[in-house]
């Protein structure tokens, strides 16, 4: 287990790394890479002999084997500055996997041998695992090795070693022992000098025109014992023995972002030079949706990071982690020959001898970005295609080993343990699926014992601060809670009519009587927020001593049940004001009803209300930044409660799969059932990621960061949720669209939410106009 360094430790790590990086890629090197060339042997050997004097050579090595002996997140933070930076990109698998392997299963006297010539760039390895006819199911392997004295006599083909052209060494996996009960059983692994006679190498030009792969003979090589790797037919554990902490490196998290900020230059130069690409939606929109993705990719990858640091081996997460890495990768590369449009078509046949052509036959060199595109067409293939990945997280899923099913507390600290466990009781008892049928049934849509033993559990006061009398919580503490009212397709409104007005009163600090109306607020009033116009906007005029409100406000979430309501109103003088209104005011019309999915709602119509002066809760110097604040948070809570209800909704279909039989086989043993599955399951894990890390930030980001994460979660979450909703009922089949069926009510909540607080639309928007700094986003409040 490595120490978890601060966050300031990190950034110092960072800064030195930068600094380094910024003075030591040769400016031939810089200029290759910046012109989109292929990287040459020499280039690459030049570079990673610069690392080794550096001492840098091999970044997750422990020092006694020479390495800097790194934590895991100084390795990432290193990967992210070695990306973004002009240095060449190539994959050294010696450095990566290969030296890895012999450090955990090698002699000591393979150790000495090889690692030092590895690091130094004495020798390039190249990793024989792949066969013509096995692909990705490496243990039908046909090369094969038999005992002769004191050598293996090797004889058969590898095909797809990556840099093999640069190799003079290889790891092969080769069978030793035919007789076996299981086909992984009776491989070994072999450290083979390419030099040797009997071994023929043959490159395989890349559809982009260069070389990247070999193909490689063995006709009767002869290979010293001593250069057995492991245990003699034992060699499987060693080939599977890739730690998660080297696997979670094949997200390309690092390339991701480096290639993110890469299409916003790319964007910027096609605006000076063509046109204003980022004012064209359908470019910024896509930019935007890229973004948001590399941020949940990010969201997820950070924990994972930390939890491998604390021991633990997040192998399901890697799998998550590289599905979404490789294919965002491969998107930004799509979009970017997107913006380059024609000049993407020019072929540079220089460029692929790492030679930038003088002058550029395309702007920038744009023609060459087309062959590092077709090169990373590969990364879906490379180490577990996609498709295989998608097997291991369907595997998990429908065996019940994924947070579907398993408890959610590992996120948790001890006291929201506690409450989660409370709060979950509490549900079972009032919630359980008929009983909320029960309820949506009754007058009023709503359980008084809910409401009742929700209060007694203190969790009404747990955002409220101390000095308020309240717990003092934090937005990070609210998810839990509202992660599980979600899987309970709650109906009573603790987000409308509890958490938002909460929100509104915390910074009321010149409003009369905010210190009771919390307090009534934590002891179980009902305050609903009116703040959408129906029409004309609501006005405030002044009357006497008093005010005088006038105007039609529509959807006022849990209005049905709330005995006031907090107002907001347009003031004769200009700006907003905020007032505390009690519906059963004269003047005051309440029209209740229901939204599609049972939860409450009305809408005020105000016919000259006459409110004293104390009800002013917020004049126009503050009202509009308390309202967008408060939304803010709530949007935040009303995110988590999707990511719960997708949860639930995706646990339920899981389990109807598994069940539900056709043609005499489950819906569970279709693939094509299976991955659809692990697409909803990946995207609800990245949305719950998002809304983490927007509550984890709320207190430090910048307004204009913190803006572009609260629409980053609500579009993923929107997404999420759109797609679990409408796919559920797909797989459940007619019985899914019964409202005796439970999918149905959760799909009607997964689209309700989408819409409520502003839809994927709106917030992939909003996040455009923050993003490009040409126009302020859109409040929370246009919603």
């Amino acid at each position: 287990m490595s120490r978890h360094l601060s966050s300031t430790e990190l950034e110092s790590f960072r800064a030195e790394v930068r600094q380094f990086l910024g003075r030591a890629v040769p400016e031939d090197i810089q200029a290759a890479v910046r012109a989109h060339c292929l990287v040459t042997r020499e280039q690459a050997m030049r570079w990673q002999r610069i690392l080794h004097e550096q001492g840098w050579a091999a970044p997750g090595w422990p020092r006694e084997h020479g390495g800097p002996g790194w934590t895991l997140a100084q390795q990432a933070v290193f990967r992210e500055e070695l990306a973004a930076c002009d240095a060449p990109r190539f994959e050294n698998l010696g450095i990566d996997t290969i030296g890895p392997t012999i450090m955990r299963h090698g002699t000591a006297e393979q150790q000495a041998r090889f690692l030092p010539r590895m690091l130094s760039f004495d020798d390039f390895w190249a990793q024989g695992y792949s066969e013509p006819d096995a692909g990705s199911d490496l243990a039908s392997l046909r090369t094969t090795a038999y005992r002769d004295g004191d050598c293996f006599v090797l004889s058969g083909t590898k095909i797809w070693q990556s840099y093999g052209h640069w190799a003079n060494w290889v790891l092969v996996l080769a069978r030793t022992e035919s007789n076996t009960q299981r086909k992984q059983d009776g491989i070994s692994v072999l450290l083979v000098e390419l030099a040797s006679p009997g071994v023929t190498v043959r490159p395989i030009r890349f559809m982009h025109g260069g070389v990247l792969h070999v193909q490689m003979f063995f006709d009767e090589v002869w290979v010293p014992v001593a250069n057995l790797v492991g245990a003699e037919n034992a060699g499987w554990s060693v080939a599977k023995g890739l730690l998660v902490t080297e696997r979670l490196f094949v997200a390309r998290v690092a390339e991701c972002r480096a290639e993110l900020e890469q299409t916003r230059q790319m964007v910027d130069g096609r605006e000076r030079a063509v046109t204003s690409l980022p004012t064209q939606d359908v470019y910024a929109r896509r930019l935007a949706e890229l973004d948001i993705r590399v941020r949940a990719l990010e969201a997820a990858w950070w924990p994972a990071v930390h939890a491998v640091e604390q021991g633990q081996e997040p192998a399901l997460e890697s799998s998550l982690l590289k599905l979404q890495g490789n294919e965002v990768l491969q998107d930004l590369h799509q979009l970017q020959l997107d913006l380059l449009g024609s000049d993407a078509l020019v072929f540079d046949p220089q460029a692929v001898q790492g030679i930038p052509s003088d002058p550029p036959l395309a702007p920038g060199h744009a023609g060459n970005l087309a062959m590092q595109v077709w090169r990373y067409r590969g990364i879906t293939l490379g180490g577990g295609t996609s498709e295989v990945q998608r097997g291991i997280v369907a595997k998990a899923i429908f065996g019940g080993q994924t947070e579907l099913e398993l408890p959610q507390s590992a996120c948790l600290d001890a006291q929201q343990v506690m409450l989660d466990d409370g709060l979950r009781r509490l549900l079972a008892q009032c919630y359980g699926f008929e009983r909320r049928r029960e309820i949506l049934a009754a007058p009023g849509g709503t359980d008084d014992a809910f409401w009742r033993g929700f209060g007694e559990m203190g969790l009404r006061r747990l955002l409220l601060p101390e000095r308020d009398g309240g717990f003092g919580g934090t937005l990070h503490d609210l998810l839990p809670v509202m992660s599980a009212l979600g899987e309970a397709l709650v109906l009573d409104p603790v987000l409308w009519a509890s958490v938002l007005p909460m929100q509104l009163l915390l910074d009321a600090t010149g409003f009369e009587g905010r210190s009771r109306t919390l307090e009534a607020l934590a002891q179980g009033a009902r305050i609903a927020f009116a703040g959408t116009d129906r029409g004309a906007p609501a006005t405030a005029v002044r009357d006497g001593d008093g005010w005088r409100l006038r105007g039609n406000k529509m959807l006022v979430l849990g209005g049905d049940s709330a005995d006031r309501a907090l107002v907001s109103a347009r003031l004769e003088a200009g700006g907003i004001a905020l007032f505390d209104c009690a519906v059963g005011d004269q003047g005051v019309t309440v029209q209740r009803y229901r939204l599609h999915d049972g939860r409450g709602a009305a809408d005020l119509l105000l016919q000259d209300v006459r409110l004293p002066h104390a009800a002013r809760v917020a004049g126009p110097e503050r009202a509009s930044s308390i309202i967008e604040q408060a939304l803010a948070c709530v949007t935040i809570g009303l995110c988590a409660e999707s990511t719960g209800a997708m949860r639930k909704a995706l646990a339920l279909t899981v389990d109807y799969m598994r069940t539900r039989k056709q043609f005499g086989r489950s819906l569970a043993d279709n693939q094509a059932l299976q991955h659809r599955v692990v697409e909803h399951f990946r995207n609800w894990i990245h949305a719950r990621a998002l809304v983490q890390q927007a509550a984890a930030g709320w207190l430090t980001a910048s307004p204009a960061e913190r803006g572009k994460r609260i629409s980053a979660a609500k579009w993923m979450a929107g997404r999420a949720g759109r797609a679990i909703a409408l796919d559920a009922l797909q797989l459940h089949g007619a019985v899914g669209l019964q409202d005796e069926t439970a999918i149905s009510h959760y799909a009607r909540r997964l689209v309700a939410n989408d819409v409520l607080l502003g839809d994927m639309t709106f917030h992939l928007g909003r996040f455009v106009a923050i993003d490009s700094q040409s126009a302020p986003g859109r409040t929370l409040a246009e919603a």
